[in-house]
């Protein structure tokens, strides 16, 4: 295995573990698991519940659930946590069971993080006035619920003012990003659509023309044959431009032919005039390749061009192009030491690029190299 395909490897190990790192909710199921086995070994091993070990057994359980299931019904988790809570306290008295007590604890975090306004105020009330209540049982002490009623009622409000506008926040520009991510793909399936539009039109255009020419010089069966591929021929163009033609709107049509890897040294050529040093090494046995192949190469290399020339700083770039039996491979990397990345400058080149791949169904690879730089990896499989 060479350098090159173990650094691709580990890239790709990576990727694949990212993936599989816990998210918010798996990490409260997991939170939630921790504090039943610590609440248990708690009250069975040690003497934290003193006689009443089998209502602390039986409560442990509940409270933890609530911390599970905080992110997904805020409002349910923090009012059943208290009520099971002030109804321990008020009938048997605090059983001081260190896990049920951070169980209560997170569900009404998210209580007062992660609800409505309209909920908040509800479940503040319901806490205030639910330990209010639970200092006047037999085992309760007003002494102690009263002032305990009014610290948690204010730590409430605060955490909502501080964390909970934060969190809220924090939301609105997750929203705001997800969005701008899916506008950025229409419209780079737009720009996709459109190319490729302009490069099958004129392969079906040169059908039409040819089968034209032909039907005028034969006679015969073979004639109506060719009459009938311009015929088809036409009406496919036509339908083609009325489609496309909602993708164009403002757009010119354009004047010259859709590019492919043939013109990749010019556009070396323009990048290296523009202030990157770049090297461009074609391996293997060069080809015709389809239409929608040879216009995805360029436009991938050139994406990530741009942004090796917009981000690696003082760099030098190379590409590698390499012609397999059934695929079409690309490699466009840098040595640039600038620690930003290309998708944070507010472009999309990585969703146009990913795009271009999926079309055709390859695999694309996009991420920082272990001994610097930035590199792009893509198979394109030619059928």
């Amino acid at each position: 295995m060479t350098r090159d395909s173990a650094r691709s490897t580990f890239q790709v190990m990576d990727t694949r573990l990212s993936r599989l790192r816990p998210g918010p909710l798996t990490f409260d199921c997991a939170l939630a698991v921790v504090l039943v086995l610590v609440a248990e070994l708690q009250i069975w091993v040690g003497d934290g519940a003193g006689r009443y070990e089998t209502v602390a057994a039986s409560i442990a359980p509940p409270l933890a659930g609530t911390v599970a299931v905080r992110r997904l019904y805020p409002t349910v988790a923090g009012v059943l946590a208290q009520g099971v809570m002030a109804l321990t306290f008020g009938v048997w008295g605090d059983t001081q069971i260190f896990g049920s007590s951070i169980a209560w604890f997170c569900a009404l975090y998210g209580l007062t993080v992660w609800s409505t306004p309209r909920r908040f105020l509800a479940g503040a009330a319901f806490v205030f006035i639910s330990n209010l209540a639970a200092g006047a049982g037999s085992a309760g002490s007003m002494q102690r619920s009263v002032p305990f009623a009014v610290v948690t009622l204010v730590v409430m409000l605060l955490i909502r003012r501080v964390l909970g506008d934060h969190e809220r926040r924090v939301q609105l520009a997750e929203r705001e990003r997800d969005v701008a991510a899916r506008e950025a793909v229409v419209e780079e399936r737009a720009r996709i659509a459109r190319e490729l539009h302009d490069a099958v039109a004129h392969n079906v255009s040169m059908i039409v023309v040819q089968a034209g020419a032909e039907r005028r010089v034969v006679d015969g069966s073979t004639r109506e044959v060719l009459q009938t591929i311009e015929q088809i021929g036409r009406g496919a163009l036509t339908e083609m431009r009325r489609l496309v033609g909602m993708l164009r709107a403002d757009e010119a049509e354009p004047l010259a032919p859709q590019p492919g890897i043939r013109d990749l040294p010019t556009l070396v050529t323009q990048v290296r005039e523009a202030g990157l040093p770049v090297e461009l090494h074609v391996d293997g046995e060069p080809r015709e390749l389809p239409v929608g192949i040879e216009l995805s190469a360029y436009r991938i290399v050139q994406e990530a061009l741009t942004n090796a020339l917009k981000h690696a700083g003082e760099a030098r770039a190379s590409v590698r192009v390499h012609y397999g039996p059934d695929s079409l491979e690309l490699e466009i990397a840098d040595d640039g030491a600038d620690a930003s990345a290309p998708e944070t400058d507010g472009g999309h080149g990585l969703v146009g690029m990913r795009e271009r791949v999926a079309l055709y169904g390859g695999r694309f690879d996009a991420g920082r190299r272990p001994t610097g730089g930035f590199a792009v990896r893509v198979l394109l499989p030619i059928r």
